[in-house]
Order: structure tokens, then sequence, then C-alpha cells
């Protein structure tokens, strides 16, 4: 029978240890939100007009706090939920994490996001949670946002949001601009439930409804974003 050895070992407590670096990929590429329900028929052509003018790696955003992963069954009801939150929770800044879910892509040259109305906020809330995890966001474009006036201001000076674009769509009738009060959002809710059940691409549903001149109402944002500087 051999005699057993003894051996010393020293171990090392976890937290003397030297922490190591763990390096996440880069987001890239250029996100794009549409409104309440995030799934209307602009939605595809907008994303088609973005691409022509030059902002290949374009791709509908999803994040984990999207409407979209509502059951099928419930979508017509979520519509009108993203509604209530974007005037009640989202437009405010939240500190949580809001990660994306939808596709990137490593080649492309830029870390864009893109948000209209409700999808603004998914957007701007993205950008937030991303710039404070250290990445930098290219552009951030808010179209037809009714985002609170402090959130914008924090966005706008946040060193890794190098550009904030506001698209102002009241010249088109929208009673609703970014930074506007609360109070000032409720009282133009029957203006919005108008324009949105007239269905003729008025005010701020100018790029969500499909009428005769949305291609060039389309084509016309995204060249308007190219000329910001979106690749």
């Amino acid at each position: 029978m051999q005699p057993v050895k003894t051996v010393n070992v020293q171990l090392t407590p976890v937290e003397d240890r030297n922490p190591v670096k763990v390096y996440l990929l880069r987001p890239r590429g250029t996100l794009y939100w549409g409104g309440a329900g995030l799934d209307g028929a602009y939605v595809q052509p907008q994303l088609a007009a973005f691409r022509k003018a030059g902002m290949a790696y374009c791709f509908a955003g999803l994040t984990n706090s999207a409407a979209a992963d509502i059951p099928e069954a419930l979508k017509p009801a979520g519509t009108i939920l993203d509604a209530i939150r974007s005037g009640l929770s989202i437009r405010y800044r939240d500190d949580g994490e809001w990660t994306i879910t939808s596709g990137m892509a490593a080649e492309a040259p830029q870390f864009n996001l893109i948000g209209y109305s409700y999808g603004s906020l998914l957007a701007a809330q993205t950008a937030w949670s991303y710039a404070r995890a250290g990445h930098v966001i290219d552009h951030l474009v808010l179209v037809g946002s009714p985002i609170d006036k402090d959130f914008l201001s924090d966005l706008q000076q946040h060193k890794s949001i190098r550009k904030v674009v506001i698209i102002d769509l009241t010249r088109f009738g929208d009673p609703i601009y970014a930074g506007m009060p609360w109070a000032d959002l409720v009282a133009c809710a029957p203006q919005l439930a108008r324009q949105m059940v007239a269905g003729r691409g008025e005010g701020h549903f100018y790029y969500a409804h499909v009428v005769a001149d949305s291609e060039q109402r389309w084509a016309a944002l995204a060249q308007r974003l190219a000329s910001e500087g979106l690749r």
C-alpha cells in the first residue's frame, strides 16, 4: 500500500483575483421603431426608403420592453396601451436596461436609432441605456415625439450620443412636439384621435397612414436623415 501524500494548496478567494474584462460587441446598424403597435403598413416601406437613401443596414427595432411581444390576439389592445404608455411612463427617463432584440450588422458604419411617435420613446430609452453602458450612438432621431423636456435634455447632453435629430411634424398639423408638457399632451388627445380615425395622413400621422403620396413622404424623410449624416 502506497503512503498517502499530503499536498499543501493555497487557495485564493474569488474577490482577491484580478478582474477580468469582458468585451462586448459594438452595436452597429440603423434601427427604426414605428408608432404605437409597431407593425403599421408604413414600417417596411419606410425601412426600404432608408436603405435606398444610403442606410443599407437598416432594421425594424424591437427592445426588451417593446409591445411587439404582446400575443397576436391582444395586438389591437396593444396599440392603445402603447399610446397610454407614451403619456404616462416612457416619455420620462428610465434608468433600467433596454436591450435591442432585433437584428444588427457588425459591418454597418454607424449605430443609429430612429423612432416615430411611440417608437421615438423606445428609441430614446434604448439610446439612454446603451449610452450609459458605454456604447456610442451616432444619431438618435425622434420623429413626432412626445418626449419629456428633461429627458430630451439628458439625451442631448450625454457624451456618448453624438447627435440628436428632432423631426417636428407641427407644420403638418401635428399637436405633438418634443419637450411638450404632460398637460398639453393630454389636452391634444381628442385631436390625435380625429387624425387617426380620418386615416388621411394628416398631422401626427403624416408618415403613418398609407396615402397617395406616401412614397414621396417616406423618401423625403429618408433623404432628410441622410443629409443629417446617417449612413
